[in-house]
Formats: structure tokens, sequence, C-alpha cells
């Protein structure tokens, strides 16, 4: 990221002020937050010398945290953000969390560093020390000299800074104002002043066009998109630049979820080539394999063809070899094979016809080789025709039976080959340790436990004093019917337009409103509920009487039902349009989804059950976190006792 990249967002991040860091994760140079802001969860990643943003793609976390996650976490985990800024017009951002800072260095290397209050480094990504400044435990933190800023330089320091110089003016503008190359060039393209001019040798209506330019660039409206080019990414930026007219474009509401976007997609090939990365180099090792098999498959192919060839070949010249294998076994017995030889050799020289078809003589094996019908053929003087042909058909057999097994090796390497490419296959249809947070606008029901009935109410329940509050006091209406249980803590349930449900939604909304309740985490099986209509539940209280938040008084007839079963079920269901995790009475579930998990009280860790539920979800092929999962389950342990899918 430039240094105007990083002007653009921390514009935008202004709106994280005031949020809380929930959880701090590391992975290399990452650094991603968890907050908690008005918008509910946002996850702020740093990646050190690189880019600071917003980010929906969240990277499995380490198993083991590091020694600096578990700095951060202790002096950050529950602080409010104060403030974030970019240190003067340089590639440097400061988040001030309470007392702390957390410094985003995003030039060259870079580094993260936390502060304590008194600008100390409490622990950085990476220690090193250089000529002016130390990056070690308890040192004081150093910023570099402070830089032109391209947005507030006024003309006059403009042109003394800009106009003075002996460099080209691009150059000028790149290195005097900290803009990049990218933003220089494209201040020059719209001013139409050739790039490669000395700066001092501009006009000063040159200058000041350059200057007037640069200001309508950096004001300019933020238009937010990643660059294309041949359907590749090549460029993210914060405002339309004419440098990429031409370029496929794609545009984004904020800086923030293009920078994501084109970083997110970077991080999922990277994870998907790493995930690959073992089995690919496998792969590559068994291609290596198979080709150095094909190529001894092809050479006993051609020694079996060119064996059994020679061997017909004697035998279709049986007459002529026969009749030369005799006279020469004659003249070796009578001459000796130094002798033999040098008479071949006089006979070459006198033309003889016979001593020009022998090409070599071996004494040592008491063989020739003679060229026959073009193909050089050895023979052993002291073996017959039928025996010297015998071993070329020897040869071409054990070529033959040598193809016949490397074609079965090569056959179970390419069975190793398509076991390996399935593996792979496999491997990208899994979920990467890059899952992408997907985010949507909660809907205001969602404040509440929610369910449909199996006849398709609304039924509503609080989640603590507050929504209880609320739900009797804005989202109760005279149409609706109200259901509590008989049990201390229990939340108010209200059943949507209830007058005109039926008794089997009456039902499941007083098993929603016991199972909901402390009952659960007691571990009881059953409880008792009632339901009454809205004109009955009042704040009003006999006199000297007091009901705190979320306590209300029910006057006149409930409408009990006994012995009431502490069981729900777990499942997707849609809802205007969106997809929800939805825990609420069997039927109503049954009613509403396909699939389901059954649960009741139980030993089982609560969050144990969420991960258990999580797992059965991924393996019907839902992408559901465990934060949603857990937000919408009865407080206290439990159990499954049926999976329904």
């Amino acid at each position: 990221m430039s240094s105007v990249d990083i002007k653009y967002i921390v514009d935008e991040l202004q709106s994280l002020i005031g949020s809380r860091v929930d959880k701090i994760y590391h992975d290399g140079g990452e650094i991603r937050i968890k907050l908690r802001t008005k918008e509910g969860r946002q996850d702020l990643i740093l990646e050190a010398g690189k880019r600071i943003h917003l980010t929906t793609y969240i990277k499995e976390a380490p198993k083991m945290p590091s020694s600096f996650t578990m700095l951060l976490r202790k002096h950050l985990s529950g602080g409010f953000i104060d403030a974030i800024e970019q240190y003067d017009f340089d590639r440097i951002v400061k988040i001030r969390i309470g007392d702390y800072t957390l410094v985003a260095e995003l030039f060259k290397k870079g580094n993260i560093i936390l502060l304590d209050p008194e600008n100390r480094i409490l622990a950085a990504l990476r220690y090193e020390e250089f000529k002016d400044r130390a990056v070690i435990p308890k040192a004081e933190y150093r910023l570099p000299p402070a830089r032109e800023s391209p947005v507030e330089v006024e003309w006059e320091r403009f042109r003394e800074i800009v106009g003075g110089s002996h460099i080209e003016i691009v150059r000028a503008l790149a290195r005097k104002l900290s803009m990049g190359g990218l933003y220089a060039e494209e201040i020059l393209l719209r001013a139409g002043i050739e790039k490669s001019r000395k700066a001092d040798e501009l006009s000063e209506d040159e200058l000041r066009l350059t200057f007037d330019t640069m200001k309508s660039v950096f004001t300019a409206e933020p238009k937010p998109n990643i660059v294309y080019e041949n359907g590749r990414m090549i460029d993210v930026l914060p405002i339309e630049l004419r440098w990429y007219e031409g370029y496929e474009k794609r545009y984004f509401k904020t800086f923030s979820e293009a920078l994501d976007e084109y970083f997110g997609r970077i991080t999922v090939e990277k994870a998907k080539l790493e995930k690959t990365r073992k089995l690919e180099q496998k792969k590559e090792q068994i291609l290596a394999t198979l080709r150095k098999q094909e190529e001894q498959m092809r050479g006993f192919e051609i020694e079996a063809k060119k064996n059994q060839e020679i061997g017909d070949l004697i035998y279709a010249n049986f007459t002529f070899v026969d009749s030369l294998l005799g006279e020469f076994r004659r003249a070796v017995e009578k001459l000796g094979f130094e002798e033999f030889m040098k008479r071949i050799e006089e006979g070459k020289k006198e033309g003889n016809r016979i001593a020009l078809l022998i090409k070599s003589v071996d004494p040592r094996e008491k063989a020739i080789t003679l060229e026959l019908d073009g193909r050089k053929v050895k023979l052993y003087l002291e073996k017959s025709l039928g025996e010297n042909a015998e071993l070329y058909y020897e040869k071409a057999k054990k070529a033959r039976h040598k193809l016949e097994g490397a074609k079965i090796a090569h056959e179970n390497t390419k069975r190793k080959l398509r076991e390996i490419e399935e593996l792979i296959e496999e491997e990208m249809k899994k979920e990467l340790n890059v899952k992408r947070l997907e985010k949507r606008k909660k809907r205001w029901f969602e404040k509440f436990r929610w369910f449909l009935s199996s006849e398709g109410f609304l039924v509503l329940g609080g989640k603590d004093a507050s929504t209880n509050e609320m739900l009797i006091k804005k989202h109760m209406s005279e149409n609706d019917l109200y259901c509590h249980a008989d049990v201390y803590g229990a939340p108010h349930v209200v059943i949507k337009d209830g007058r005109k449900a039926g008794e089997k939604t009456i039902f499941e909304a007083c098993q929603f409103a016991v199972s909901m309740s402390k009952a659960w985490s007691r571990g009881v099986y059953s409880e008792d509920a009632y339901w009454t209509y809205p004109e009955q539940v009042t704040k009003k209280t006999p006199s000297g009487e007091y009901l705190g938040k979320g306590a209300f008084m029910v006057y006149g007839k409930r409408n009990w039902f006994h012995g009431l079963p502490l069981k729900l079920a777990v499942g997707i269901v849609s809802y205007e349009g969106d997809d929800f995790v939805v825990c609420a009475p069997v039927d109503a579930i049954k009613a509403h989804a396909n699939r389901y998990i059954v649960i009741r009280p139980g030993g089982l860790k609560k969050s144990e059950l969420v991960k258990r539920i999580k797992h059965i979800f991924e393996k019907w092929g839902y992408r559901v976190r465990e934060e949603d999962i857990m937000a919408v389950l009865p407080p206290g342990n439990g159990e499954i006792t049926e999976i329904k899918g």
C-alpha cells in the first residue's frame, strides 16, 4: 500500500473508533483483531509491510498462539479503540487502544509493534536494530522524520521543494511528496506534462497546473476499484485513475472491501497452493517415474523386435549363413584366429565379397560380426546356425518378458497418479483454512431468540433483561399472545399475531419458554408454562412494590401446559430471503428444515456441543460459524439425541 492508499483507508477506519477488542490472532506477518462494533463483529487485519483493512477472509487460527499473540491479548483484549491515525504522510498507522498503541509499519519488510503508555516497546513482530533506531523490548519507539503530504502542502512549499528539484518531474513528485510512482504519473498524465522533463525546467504556469491537478486527484471522491488485465487482478485503488483507462474494473462501496477482495483472493490462492503443495510434489515424482517407465518400455520393444528380426534373418539366409559358419570354423581350426583375422584383412584390401561382409572379429568369444541385409549380425563359430538364431530369439523373449513387467509397473504407476489426482481434487473441494465471513444486515427479530412455529407464526423470546423489556414494551401488540415458563429467570415469549394461532403453535411457544429458561442448565427434563393475552401483562405493581428491568406482572387467568419436555432441535431455516441457524421445538424445526439435530439437557459442555453440531452441518454442506450456533442454543450443557438427515 502506498501512503495515498493508507490515507484513504485510515479515513474509512475512523468508523471503528469506540469498538471493543474481542480477540487477537497472529499468523506469520499478519495480525487479525476481532472487534465488537456497532455493526456487530468486524475483523481488522494488519499485515506488516503490506496492508491494513477490514476483512471477511478468516484464516483458521494457529492451534498454539505465539508469545506475541499472548502479549497482545494480555494488554489489548477488552480495550476500546480510541484513535486510528496515519503518521504524517508515511506508511505508518497508529492504533490507540486504551493506554497502549499498536503501530503498523507498512513500508518495506514492515513490522507490528506494541507500545506502552510511555511510548516504549512492549513487544514486536520482529526485533531488529538500525543505524538510527532500535526495535527491541523497553526501547523508546522512534518514528522516522516527518514527510510532506501532497494533501496538505501549500503552493509556496510545493514550488520550493518540487519546482527546485534538478530531477525529472515524475521522480520529484514521487519522492518529495511520498506519493509513489503511480500517482505521480497519473497527475502528469492528467496535466498533460511529459514526465521525463526536469522539474526545475517547468514554467510557473506548468508547475501551478501540476499542483492544482495533484490537489484535484487527492480530493477526488473515493471510487474504490480493482483493476484486471486478461482476467487477472493487477491493482487495487481507492480512486479512479486515468492511467488504467480501458482496463476492466470492479467497483466497491468502500476501499476496505476492495482491499479485502484483492488480498483475500491472493490469500485463498496461496492457501490452495499450500494445501496441495506436497501432493503436487508427489504427483511430479510419479510423472517422472511414468516417463522413465515409458522410455524403458520403448527400449524393451525395440530390443525385442530387433532380436526377433535378426533371428528370423539368420533362418531366412539359412544356406548362406550355414555355409559361411562352416567355412570360417574350418579356417580358424586350420589357421588359428590370428592368421584368420590377417587373411580377412587381406581379403578386404583385395575386395573379396565375403571378407567385406565381415565388420569385426572377436577372438575371445570366437565370434564374427557380419552385415546381413543391412543389419549387423554377431555369429558364434562354435555354435550351429540354429543355436546362433536361438540366442537372438532368447534375447527377444527376455526383452518381451521385461516389457510385460514394465507394463504392469506402468499401470501401477498410472493408478497411483489417478489416486494422487483424486486426492488433490478432494483437497481442493475441502473447506480451506481460509473462510469467508459472510456479512449481512441483521434483521430486527435477531435481537431476540426466535423461531417459526410449525404453523408459520413468528415466535420471539428475550435473551436478557434488556431484550425482555424491549420485547414486551416495543414489540408486543394486542393481536399477539404472551407465554412464560413457571421458572425463575425464564424469558418472556411472544407469538406475533398469536390470536390467530392454533394450539400447536401455542404449545411450541410454551415449550420454547421452558427450554430457554434456567431449567435447561439445571438438567431437568420437563417444566410447566402458561399463556395469556397481552393486556394481562403490565409494569403496574401493587403499592409499595417495584419491578426491575425486564420484569412484568401478569394479572388474570393463566392457561397452563404441564410437564412440557425440555427438548429442542437445531436446523437451517429460510425466512424472508435469508438462511438462519435456528434452535426451536422439534416440530417447528421439522416443518421448515429437512435436516436437523435434536438436543436436550445433558453432560456435554456447551462449547463442545457447538463444535459437534457445526461438524454435522459441515458434513451436510452447510458453512456455519460456531458463534452463530452458540447464540441460539439454550443456556447450559446438553447432548445430541437424534440426527435427522
